[in-house]
């Protein structure tokens, strides 16, 4: 007996028996298809085209309510998390990478009065106050450096990505993504008709990634702001969602509706179909049988 397995597109053989270990099963999608997952790792999504290609809710989350307020936007900067509070202005804590206070706050309300997007650039952090429409910059212990970039073009500036080389900022109103070089220099903006409202913004070194503050959905654009066709819903975490942040290969969503709490969404193996909700990025396990 020989069963022919096709994976993306091309068939072989396997005789007799196909090893599988207890985690691994058919899939079904809603169309028909059937797939097995057998064991294969693939980086290369084009292997695959039956695949998608976004992330899903992890199941780990951690909650800053404990020092004071509602996370309106977050930062990683390669060891630490660094979350934004606009209470008093604006309030930033610290946290280990499994989401522990480490007691280190530093206050921005000085320069700020109204502190909606933090990002760290490598070396310093870049807060955006809303009033002042401008981004100031702190150290990595929270001192304020006494420079600051007008982003006077933007009506309404809610959050900051950075992406090595510049400044992202959303608007609110306009639903546009405004860029600046590292100078402060205006570059251009970006149009944004996927939702409305847009608020989060991150760039992930591959992607970036937008959410609006009535949709609970994030959408993926490539470095020219072209939407890639990919989305992942957190609806079922966060309602009224605020900053984004990226850590490695996964985001982070912060807002006001869970109880200060921000949530984890990482890359999954698998296929699955795109009304059950579920998606997967990058790693693939699966051949399609028929």
């Amino acid at each position: 007996m020989a069963i022919t397995l096709g994976g993306g597109g091309s068939a072989s053989q396997v005789n007799e028996t196909i090893d599988i270990n207890s985690a691994q099963n058919l899939i079904t999608l809603d169309d028909g298809r059937v797939y097995l997952k057998a064991g294969v790792t693939e980086t290369d999504t084009t292997t695959y085209p039956d695949a998608t290609s976004a992330l899903a809710y992890s199941g780990t989350n951690f909650s800053i309510a404990s020092q004071g307020g509602l996370p309106i936007s977050m930062t990683w900067d390669g060891t630490y998390f660094w979350v934004l509070n606009n209470t008093s202005g604006g309030n930033v804590f610290k946290y280990n990478s499994s989401g522990v206070y480490q007691n280190v706050t530093f206050s921005v309300g000085s320069q700020t009065g109204n502190a909606l997007g933090i990002v760290w650039d490598g070396t310093y952090f870049w807060i955006g106050g809303y009033t002042q429409k401008s981004l100031f910059k702190y150290n990595s212990s929270g001192v304020y450096q006494n420079v600051s970039i007008s982003i006077s073009q933007i009506t309404n500036p809610r959050d900051i990505a950075w992406d090595g080389s510049h400044f992202y900022v959303s608007d609110n109103e306009a639903q546009r993504i405004y860029k600046y070089n590292s100078s402060g220099t205006y570059i251009g903006n970006f149009l944004i008709t996927q939702n409305t409202q847009t608020w989060g913004i991150t760039w992930d070194g591959t992607y970036f990634w937008v959410t609006s503050s009535t949709n609970d959905t994030a959408y993926a654009y490539d470095a020219s702001f072209v939407y890639q066709n990919i989305s992942f819903s957190f609806g079922s975490q966060e309602t009224t969602p605020r900053g984004m942040g990226a850590q490695g290969s996964s985001l982070w969503v912060v807002g006001t509706s869970a109880s200060g709490s921000l949530f984890k969404y990482s890359p999954q193996i698998g296929v699955t179909s795109v009304s059950s909700g579920l998606a997967v990025k990058g790693l693939q396990n699966y051949v399609r049988i028929k």
